[in-house]
């Protein structure tokens, strides 16, 4: 659970937000899982309705990180499901945020991490391996580079390029 609500980071963090190294994502993503509140450094993806590289990500320790996808804003398949969540899960990721949909919505709503989506789809990606690791990515007009940090709470998403809770 993140100890420092994103309304908090704001208010606090006016200078960085002037700056640009404090971003607020738009109010485009749906909350998943069970964790309402999480945060973490980032590690980012960039795959268009691909999940393989997702999944590899996952596949490695998450010690507390954020796994941010930018799936290019896909509506038509889901990049993330039940199975991968779990995984998530067990190898302690904080949570997912996806620039595109997820599917096994129970499922991924019984795993304790938290999940951003901009919705959910039934269809499943497709699985040619095409993606990049650890880049810079743009979602929505922000961009989030690897090792910056994530705070989602129920009041929005903000990345910042330091933890904010030192």
């Amino acid at each position: 659970m993140c100890s420092l609500p994103t309304a908090d980071a704001c208010d606090t963090n006016l200078g960085l937000i002037s700056s640009g190294d404090v971003r607020v994502l738009p109010p485009i993503f749906k909350t998943y899982g069970r964790c309402r509140s999480f945060c973490g450094a980032i590690a980012t993806v960039k795959v268009f309705e691909d999940n393989v590289a997702v999944r590899e990500v996952l596949e490695t320790r998450g010690d507390g990180r954020v796994l941010v996808v930018d799936g290019g804003g896909s509506l038509r398949c889901a990049l993330l499901g039940g199975n991968i969540c779990q995984l998530a899960q067990n190898m302690g990721w904080a949570g997912v945020v996806v620039n595109g949909c997820v599917r096994d919505v129970d499922e991924i709503d019984a795993c304790d991490i938290g999940i951003r989506a901009l919705g959910s789809h039934p269809q499943k990606s497709s699985k040619r391996g095409v993606g990049e690791k650890h880049v810079r990515i743009n979602i929505a007009g922000v961009f989030i580079s690897d090792g910056e940090w994530l705070y989602a709470d129920s009041d929005g998403i903000v990345v910042s390029k330091v933890d904010l809770s030192l």
